[in-house]
């Protein structure tokens, strides 16, 4: 194997590595919520390791959200704005609860688990 295919191959597996969870997600789609049945939001962005963390926590926990990137999403820029900002993640939960940063555990008491 040459240089140059050996570098593209680390490229590419380094590629794949970044964004294993978007490819999971992929591959293996959540089931789609029902209209209304979001009492979990997250404000995120994709390249922020504690909304990872946070979505994975979701997913383990098949705990039903709606994931609203700061960063690209109009409705996530607004909504991050007016909770004040200050970081992510941040988890609001029944529109009245809300979570700054990554935290299982104030999580689950807010959904009363």
């Amino acid at each position: 194997m040459s240089t140059r295919a050996f570098l593209f191959l680390i490229a590419v597996l380094g590629g794949l590595l970044q964004n294993r969870d978007a490819i999971r997600r992929w591959w293996h789609p959540p089931p789609p919520p029902s209209p209304g049945s979001e009492r979990v939001v997250l404000y995120s962005t994709t390249w922020c390791g504690y909304c990872a963390k946070t979505r994975q926590f979701f997913r383990s926990n098949n705990i039903v959200y709606e994931d609203r990137d700061v960063e690209t999403s109009e409705v996530g820029r607004q909504g991050y704005d007016s909770l004040g900002g200050g970081g992510v993640p941040i988890v609001v939960v029944d529109e009245g609860t809300v979570i700054r940063g990554y935290d299982p555990g104030a999580i689950q008491d807010a959904l009363g688990k």
